[in-house]
């Protein structure tokens, strides 16, 4: 069992009461769904009626250079079975001036993760690039399906309660559109960033799990080689997560086949969305379908 050091930030006070409010956003019969290492290995065998409404989402996604892995691990999918692996990738301008993403185009277009590198300017600010994408790019519903953010391992500084309070104010303002959580990537490392890292991480997963709330579970992907093996540290008798070394060459970013086990689990997350009740009526005309990724 993994034990997280503390949060750094804040008083803990401050994260029950965010705790409080995810679970009071959303009818009390919602549970959270923690998409992570296990769902992965159902992906392969998803119906093809699952993958074809896939095939159907419009995303948008704003990250860096792990981003840029994952993405180009989408297109590894894509290129080894397209019928199956149907998400496209299309770039998207980063505004600099107004701090976003350029404004979705008039008719997005069905099976595509729309990606804009936004790069590193710390952990605040890409929280704001996020909030303003969604709120004054116009990116949510009815354009787009799902929105995604993915901090960098170098944010292992990041405060996890202003994540999941901006997170929360995106759902509440925008219920139609999915705001989908993420874990912050790992390195190879067992130093204290990673230690921080881990930290940050099971806070989310806390509150995803207690707040009805999707969270795409990076980190615990990236520690679980193919075989399913998870790959820990320990220090001060406690465990921690980190990156497989098989999913790397830096220690940091993603080679082939760990963007390609990471897409896996978008796709795992994306299978979510066609059973949710967002979608009652299917994506793009589509039909409804049922299935849980997670036990």
């Amino acid at each position: 069992m993994r034990h997280p050091a503390p949060p750094r930030h804040r008083p803990p006070f401050r994260l029950f009461v965010l705790l409080a409010a995810l679970a009071l956003a959303l009818p009390v019969a919602a549970r959270g769904e923690i998409v992570d290492h296990r769902a992965v290995a159902g992906v392969a065998t998803l119906p093809q009626e699952v993958m074809d409404a896939i095939g159907t989402q419009r995303w948008l996604f704003t990250h860096a250079s792990v981003g840029q892995n994952m993405a180009s691990g989408l297109y590894l999918l894509n290129d080894l079975d397209p019928d199956r692996y149907q998400l496209q990738r299309s770039w998207v301008d980063f505004d600099t001036a107004n701090q976003r993403a350029e404004d979705p185009p008039a008719s997005p277009v069905p099976g595509t993760v729309y990606q804009c590198y936004r790069g590193n300017p710390g952990w605040e600010q890409k929280f704001a690039i996020f909030d303003n994408s969604v709120r004054a790019g116009g990116w949510h519903d009815p354009q787009i399906d799902a929105v995604l953010d993915k901090l960098c391992y170098i944010d292992d500084d990041a405060d996890p309660e202003d994540y999941l309070g901006m997170m929360l104010a995106l759902r509440t303002s925008y219920p139609r559109t999915y705001v989908i959580y993420a874990t912050i990537p790992l390195t190879t490392g067992s130093d204290s960033a990673n230690i921080r890292r881990n930290a940050y991480n099971e806070l989310v997963r806390a509150a995803c799990a207690s707040g009805g709330a999707i969270l795409y579970d990076i980190a615990d992907i990236e520690a679980h080689d193919p075989a399913g093996n998870e790959h820990t540290f320990s220090s001060g008798g406690r465990v921690y997560q980190r990156l497989y070394d098989g999913y790397t060459g830096d220690g940091g970013h993603l080679n082939n086949l760990g963007a390609m086990q990471v897409a896996r689990g978008w796709y795992a997350v994306a299978a979510l969305l066609t059973r949710g009740p967002l979608f009652s009526d299917g994506f793009e005309g589509g039909g409804t379908i049922f299935w849980l990724a997670t036990p």
